[in-house]
């Protein structure tokens, strides 16, 4: 089966969401300031500000380092746990 392709998809904001950000060339609501501003750059790179692009770059680039800062703990982790479970496989064994 085939995935139906969407042209104009729907984006629906529960009643009890009050604060919630409205892309300014489009109307698609977000509950965030960086989703406004990361889907700004993004989709409307063509037609909006320089402000607008300059904090989508800043957005962007706390978001590179957020992905940096957690594939580093991930890494961390699981070097941490092979060593942990190689000592004790050396232990039990000795």
């Amino acid at each position: 089966m085939l995935a139906e392709t969407v042209s104009q998809p729907e984006y629906d904001v529960p009643e009890s969401e009050t604060s919630f950000e409205r892309c300014p060339y489009c109307e698609r609501p977000f509950r965030t300031d960086e989703l406004l501003i990361h889907h700004v750059g993004s989709s409307h790179k063509e037609v909006c500000t320089d402000e607008e692009l300059e904090a989508y770059e800043t957005v962007e680039s706390d978001e590179e380092f957020e992905l940096f800062t957690f594939h580093v703990k991930a890494a961390v982790t699981v070097f941490m746990v092979y060593f942990m479970f190689s000592f004790m496989y050396a232990l039990v064994w000795a």
